[in-house]
């Protein structure tokens, strides 16, 4: 039986805080650096997990996952959602999921139909925002970006409006560079190890890496909503 360390996911007493305002719609991005106090044995630990490409976990991400909760003792979810609170007085209550500890491969066949951007929000569900933790301590390249349909404008969905009912070119080759005339990138959330990001689950986004730089070496990321 191999057993986590008690303190493999402590966070950093000296993380440093901040937010933006993204977009025409103001959305608030949360963006903490230096979360956890050992990142490097938790990037480590993402080595070793048994991952899955079975769609009932991976939920359509063009990831490799692992499911598995956070200890009970970590507040990231709390103090992420008091950061919120600021913004979204009207969401008052805090709704917690496990966490995802996702892998990404440039040319795997599980990207597909996986490309278009999309919201994290699913129907019948209860979270409102979502996070990303960067894991690569290596390997630095793209992030999380941000996008606006041309057309209608915009930034947020349900996840079965129009936005999703009109195609999206996919480049095979580089497939989160979209067609300008479809979708515009407003904001590029730069991957940086042991950095969150979190933002309202409704916003339109994707990954972002040119389609080569992650054939050999995966990007590696703990997901969650709340």
């Amino acid at each position: 039986m191999k057993l986590l360390r008690s303190d493999l996911f402590d966070l950093n007493p000296l993380r440093k805080i901040h937010s933006e305002r993204i977009g025409n719609g103001g959305h608030h991005l949360v963006i903490i650096d230096d979360l956890f106090q050992h990142p490097r044995d938790i990037s480590q630990l993402m080595d070793e997990l048994p991952y899955t490409d079975h769609p009932s976990v991976r939920k359509e991400a063009p990831t490799y996952r692992c499911v598995m909760n956070f200890p009970n003792r970590l507040n990231i979810y709390q103090e992420v959602f008091q950061l919120h609170y600021k913004a979204y007085p009207e969401i008052n209550r805090l709704s917690e999921e496990r966490c995802s500890f996702d892998q990404y491969f440039d040319g795997s066949p599980l990207i597909g139909t996986n490309c278009p951007p999309h919201v994290d929000n699913e129907k019948n569900s209860t979270p409102y925002y979502a996070l990303v933790i960067y894991m690569n301590e290596d390997h630095l390249h793209g992030g999380t970006q941000f996008l606006r349909h041309a057309d209608l404008n915009m930034e947020t969905s349900t996840g079965t409006d129009e936005a999703f009912n009109r195609p999206t070119t996919i480049r095979k080759a580089t497939p989160w560079d979209y067609e300008p005339s479809e979708w515009c990138l407003y904001y590029l959330a730069q991957m940086k190890f042991n950095r969150l990001i979190s933002y309202r689950n409704n916003l339109l986004h994707s990954l972002y890496t040119n389609g080569s730089f992650y054939r050999n070496h995966p990007r590696k990321t703990i997901v969650s909503n709340f």
